[in-house]
């Protein structure tokens, strides 16, 4: 009865977790589409002094929970389109698989706020400067590892092209979001303090420190850059499996690539042919890899390769140039490549209408592939969110290609999102990057994070430009997780000190 009676407790919502619910929402507008990135210190701003008001470790969970809440069933509202508008799944079944998508991501800023108020110091100063900050950044990391990691909508995306996004070289995304969330904190300490001095200080501190990373060359060029031709074929979801359009899609792929032989590089989206490799090469488009193969051109494509004697299929990048040259996708998606605890969730396989829902992981220390003269490190999809299992490929790999299939979330915030996203791999890894997608977004980010070249989405066409190879390494990419874990870990042993000091003072 007790677990029953706390579950109707989180349900009902006061008045206090309407406005945690209201400021989660709000912080989706300081990502894209929208780039409100002052929104974000806004929003952070309102949790935390909602976290200062809580008058119990349990309160603080429960005002951490609606503010998740709002933040991801907002920001991450586009799983709903492909559940239900792609997977065939019952309306009410596809409301209810959303929703626990969103509750469990909400669940972390839920922690965050338990441990907010269990870890409370009686001093404000120390709980805005230290407390706050460390949880927030303890969900976010916790996040994007359990279980895989979903690191949607963390808070160093939204500041990308500010001052603070110095820190993504030298922390990675985490640097960045620990400087947002340390902000936060500084000008609520204004706000509750009026501590000018302190204030001014750490804020200075946190931004001009930020501002001064940015003139640090962490890389350099290496050698000329790469003609890339990378094609967009707009082929709609609903229609991308069926029979009647595999020759269409084929003649558009084709058709793109035959217009571009004379780049050094073409690149196809993710699963671009719905088919196995080994049917099409003998088949559909043997005359095509022939050609391809006589004249040396470096073509990459997106398709599905079965492994010989067994079961197992990928969801693959094939250079059809030298066809032995491979890269399978290892970190695949949850649900709908593959289904984790496979016997007990076995029977969600029935649920969802995706072909191919049984994907075989790869190789997760994948070698680059040359193409173009320089290696390149390749990701598919859901594998440009995880910075440090990109770096794995450096300092061999002197650019980045990444190739995605976004019609599963065509017209929702999930394409400009992810491009948000490899924007700030770029930064944070010190490469350039092409990427191919289905329906858009396909771009060329250099490695500031800016876009350099870029095609309209939701159109049938091809971006043909320069990637630009670069040598050297990047602290982050480096180092990875140890340098942010080192920080939090001493921000950590500074609250225990000072928790131990506060309980000698008491007694």
């Amino acid at each position: 009865m007790r677990f029953f009676r706390a579950i109707k407790d989180l349900a009902v919502p006061g008045k206090i977790h309407l406005f945690a619910l209201l400021l989660g929402g709000l912080g989706v507008l300081s990502f894209a589409p929208f780039f409100l990135s002052p929104l974000m210190l806004f929003s952070l701003l309102g949790l935390f002094w909602l976290w200062l008001k809580a008058d119990a470790p349990r309160q603080g969970f429960k005002i951490g929970l609606w503010f998740g809440l709002g933040l991801f069933g907002f920001g991450v509202s586009w799983l709903f389109s492909s559940i239900y508008f792609y997977s065939s799944v019952w309306l009410p079944l596809a409301v209810i698989l959303t929703f626990g998508f969103v509750f469990y991501l909400a669940l972390f800023s839920a922690l965050a706020g338990w441990l907010a108020c269990r870890l409370r110091t009686a001093d404000t100063y120390w709980n805005l400067l230290l407390v706050f900050p460390l949880v927030w950044m303890l969900g976010e990391l916790l996040r994007g590892s359990v279980f895989g990691g979903y690191p949607f909508l963390l808070v160093g995306v939204s500041h990308l092209h500010t001052w603070v996004d110095g820190y993504a070289p030298l922390l990675g995304v985490w640097g960045v979001s620990l400087a947002v969330a340390m902000s936060a904190s500084v000008l609520l300490l204004l706000v509750k303090k009026q501590a000018w001095v302190t204030s001014a200080l750490v804020m200075g501190l946190v931004w001009f420190g930020g501002l001064a990373l940015q003139q640090v060359q962490w890389v350099k060029p290496l050698g000329k850059p790469i003609d890339i031709a990378l094609l967009q074929g707009n082929v709609p979801q609903e229609r991308k499996w069926l029979a009647e359009e595999f020759m269409p899609t084929l003649k558009t792929y084709v058709g793109m690539t035959r217009l571009n032989l004379d780049a050094q590089v073409i690149v196809w989206p993710e699963t671009a042919i719905p088919a196995y490799y080994k049917i099409v090469e003998k088949g559909a488009l043997f005359s095509f890899i022939k050609d391809a193969q006589i004249l040396n051109a470096d073509v990459l494509i997106g398709v599905i390769d079965s492994a010989p004697q067994s079961n197992d299929y990928y969801n693959a990048l094939i250079n059809v140039h030298k066809p032995e040259d491979r890269y399978y996708k290892h970190h695949l998606v949850p649900f709908s490549e593959y289904f984790p605890f496979n016997d007990a969730f076995k029977f969600l396989s029935h649920l969802f209408d995706i072909p191919y829902a049984t994907f075989t992981a790869g190789n997760d220390e994948p070698k680059p592939m040359e193409l173009g003269g320089q290696k390149a490190g390749l990701s598919i999809c859901f594998e440009m969110a995880f910075g440090e299992e990109l770096a794995r490929q450096l300092p061999e790999a002197k650019y980045l290609i990444t190739v995605s299939n976004d019609a599963w979330f065509a017209h929702t915030f999930e394409p400009a999102q992810q491009l948000q996203d490899v924007q700030m791999r770029a930064l944070e890894l010190g490469r350039e990057i092409a990427r191919s997608t289905n329906t858009g977004y396909t771009a060329i980010v250099d490695v500031k994070g800016r876009i350099k070249q870029q095609i309209p989405a939701y159109q049938t066409g091809f971006l043909r430009g320069m990637i630009q190879p670069y040598d050297g390494m990047t602290f982050y990419a480096q180092w990875k997780w140890w340098p942010i874990m080192t920080i939090l870990g001493l921000m950590l042993l500074a609250l225990l000190w000072r928790k131990r000091l506060e309980a000698k003072q008491e007694s």
